[in-house]
């Protein structure tokens, strides 16, 4: 793979994302490793880095001196000096760039660092096209050989065949920052007004969660919020849309997505690959996964874990106490990151809401820069975003150093994410396996979501009259079919695709997500049957990779199996259901809707436990509402193994009686009384039968209410009386 071209250094500056329990470990000596090459880092203080608003005029006039030069090979060794010195004011231009972006995020209401945003991008986008003019003529001229030498062969051919931007090229580049700009002050404006107060979905999520309003007007407020934030948000995406089909036209492309896919995130596969990794995905079950996950969370939810403040120093410091343990070199990039302040994780009242790790290459300085969310999702996020800081602090920060790909460095940092996981006993004790469960249902989720993101933007560039309307009816078909809604739903759109800030700006960016977790599992499950330091070792080869090596063939490198073909998701999806024990583990978590404090809870629960008594999809028992004749049907198919007669089924979905039920039961399973029934209101033989087996007592006023209508719950005693009594029969026939 050729190294970047000069004008998508902006590109790859970002990679966007993305109080601990325990105190920091006890120093346990650091692990030394040896993989990575040294490289340059300027000891200075973030604080200390101040933005300059360079002029691009006296570096366009030095170009065009050094171009004058070039006829002559006589002028070879100025030529080389006066390049090198206009290389190096351009990645000084570059890291303004990023210095004011960091700015810009930090508080996206500031319209200064907003206008300058606007304007370090169209200047540097201007330096870099000169430059890479300037390139082409410096390697035509008898001056050349110095350049030759720092290019591989595909980056001569290519900058041999470069051509000028051209006025309106440079005019998308200037209105795309523009929009941009507009999407992240409208999605920091949003609010809507209930109960004669204006909400965000934040304010209101945390509002609930302290018992200040309903889970009723939580839901009001929530759907309200996101249905306007399609609708603003949705009309500066159909001009994105627009404008960057426009982009890929002016470049020769058919469709932005290709565009995207070739040139803005160089990927070794094309939109046609991935979407056989698409269907393996929804056929995978991978969504079924993270939903049984996420009801083993519910089960194990630590309130104080889950809601902690993770953005204080010593969450730093917990990290890299066992950062050390695993490598020295990790160790080394993290000190150097604290030491000199290159990270900003706290809070922000107007931060732009993203998570990313960006290059400021003067200095060859990563910086982490994160918004937190006041949960454990910020803590995994320090990991997260470490990943991709230890990865851009070994590589190279000149204007001629290759970059990893976006998909290979989600690896770095969900990579990370994963191994680091071997520390969580001693982190988070008795919650672990809370916080484990957590973090693997967040990635198998990023598969989910890079997978339907993609495809829904697939559609998005290829419809020719879209409107917001089609990409909500599109984002709902698409949900059906990874099973995120279930089949009956009754909606026609969906709006939620308007939460994810790549899509509006990083488009076609989210399958990087959905790949990269996947190739990261395979660094996780071998821990599971290998020495963990073993699989650190693998993983930090894996980081160390030459930049410029493709996805597809750093996996082949390594002999780890290539992780966007349809074989490798399906086989992922079976081990990852088997490493997680997520279905015996299910079994033992009570319905979701129970307490443990009711009258039923435990026959309820043996029963479930057993295998009898059936939960729905959202793991809810429902033992309040009314048993249906399907209800009461498949009970007694589990406890006879007897098909039921479709005759009898022909009220299913109808509410069954407390005498219809006891007639079902002593047909099937043959019961016959000796005796009267012992209740006023009824003479059923059925009745009497069960009432004589200690199923079914009545109430207190002597009658059985035979025509009640029967309660799930009610009907689960009756059936777990019934079960304890012929099993008592069975124990004193053994006695005998």
């Amino acid at each position: 793979m050729k190294k970047r071209a000069l004008t998508l250094l902006l590109v790859f500056a970002m990679l966007l994302s993305a109080c601990p329990i325990a105190l920091a470990a006890e120093d346990a000596g650091t692990r030394e490793t040896n993989f990575f090459p040294q490289q340059p880092h300027a000891d200075v203080d973030y604080a200390d880095m101040e933005y300059e608003h360079i002029d691009a005029a006296p570096l366009l006039e030095e170009m065009t001196a050094i171009q004058a030069l070039l006829s002559d090979a006589a002028n070879a060794a100025a030529v080389e000096k006066r390049f090198n010195a206009v290389m190096d004011r351009m990645m000084e231009l570059l890291t303004m760039y990023n210095l004011v972006y960091i700015q810009h995020s930090q508080n996206v209401m500031d319209e200064t660092a907003a206008s300058e945003l606007e304007y370090a991008s169209e200047t540097y986008t201007k330096v870099a096209d000169a430059v890479s003019i300037l390139m082409k003529a410096v390697l035509e001229s008898p001056c050349a050989a110095f350049l030759k030498e720092e290019l591989t062969e595909e980056d001569v051919a290519y900058y041999l065949a470069y051509k000028p931007m051209s006025e309106e090229e440079l005019a998308l580049s200037q209105r795309e920052t523009a929009l941009s700009n507009e999407y992240d002050q409208a999605a920091a404006s949003i609010t809507v007004e209930y109960g004669g107060e204006e909400w965000t979905s934040d304010d209101a999520y945390y509002a609930y969660l302290q018992g200040l309003i309903s889970y009723e007007d939580y839901d009001a407020i929530s759907t309200s919020y996101v249905k306007k934030q399609n609708e603003v948000l949705g009309e500066i995406y159909l001009r994105m849309v627009d404008l960057r089909r426009e982009v890929a036209a002016a470049n020769g492309y058919d469709n932005y997505g290709d565009y995207a896919y070739e040139v803005v995130y160089q990927r070794d596969y094309t939109q046609e690959d991935i979407q056989s990794f698409h269907k393996a995905v929804k056929e995978g079950g991978y969504y079924e996964l993270y939903t049984d996950l996420s009801e083993l969370i519910n089960s194990e939810l630590d309130m104080d874990i889950y809601y902690a403040d993770y953005t204080g120093l010593d969450s730093l410091e917990l990290v890299e106490s066992y950062i050390k343990r695993m490598s020295s070199e990790m160790a080394e990039s993290f000190a150097y990151m604290r030491g000199h302040g290159l990270y900003d994780y706290g809070e922000g009242e107007y931060k732009d809401g993203s998570g990313y790790t960006t290059m400021l290459y003067s200095y060859g300085a990563p910086f982490f820069f994160n918004t937190p969310y006041g949960m454990l999702y910020d803590f995994t996020t320090i990991i997260h975003e470490f990943g991709h800081y230890n990865n851009f602090y070994w590589e190279g920060a000149g204007w001629n150093d290759a970059s990893s790909s976006h998909d290979l460095a989600e690896v770095h940092s969900q990579g990370l994410e994963l191994l680091f996981s071997h520390w969580y006993d001693e982190i988070f004790s008795d919650s672990a396996q809370f916080v484990q469960d957590y973090l693997l249902s967040n990635l198998i989720n990023a598969i989910v979501q890079g997978a339907i993101h993609d495809e829904l933007q697939q559609y998005v560039y290829s419809e020719t009259d879209l409107t917001l309307e089609k990409i909500n009816q599109k984002y709902r078909q698409l949900a059906g079919e990874y099973g995120m809604v279930p089949a009956d739903d009754p909606r026609t759109e969906m709006y939620s695709w308007c939460q994810i800030p790549h899509t509006f700006v990083s488009p076609c960016y989210y399958i990087s997500y959905a790949v990269s977790a996947a190739g990261a599992f395979s660094f996780w499950l071998d821990t599971l049957d290998k020495d963990y330091f073993d699989v650190v070792d693998e993983y930090l080869k894996f980081t160390a990779l030459p930049a410029d090596m493709g996805f597809q063939e750093s996996f082949a490198q390594l002999g780890i199996d290539n992780p966007i073909t349809p074989e490798y998701i399906a086989e992922l999806a079976q081990a990852l259901r088997k490493a997680t024990d997520v279905d015996g583990r299910l079994a033992s978590v009570p319905p979701a809707d129970l307490t443990g404090e009711e009258w039923f809870y435990e026959p309820l629960m043996v029963l479930f436990q057993a295998g009898i008594a059936a939960v729905d999809d959202e793991h809810y028992i429902r033992p309040y509402d009314s048993a249906l004749w399907n209800d009461a049907a498949l009970l007694v198919v589990t406890l006879t193994n007897e098909i039921i007669a479709t005759s009898d089924l022909e009220r299913g979905g109808e509410p069954i009686t407390r005498a219809e039920f006891a007639e079902l039961l002593a047909e099937k399973l043959e019961l016959t009384g000796t005796g009267d029934s012992p209740f006023t209101d009824t003479d059923s033989a059925a009745v009497a039968a069960l009432a004589e087996l200690g199923a079914v007592n009545g109430y207190e006023d002597g009658t059985f209410k035979p025509d009640q209508e029967l309660s799930r719950a009610e009907m689960y005693v009756i059936a777990y009386r019934l079960v304890m009594s012929v099993l008592a029969q069975l124990m004193e026939g053994v006695a005998a």
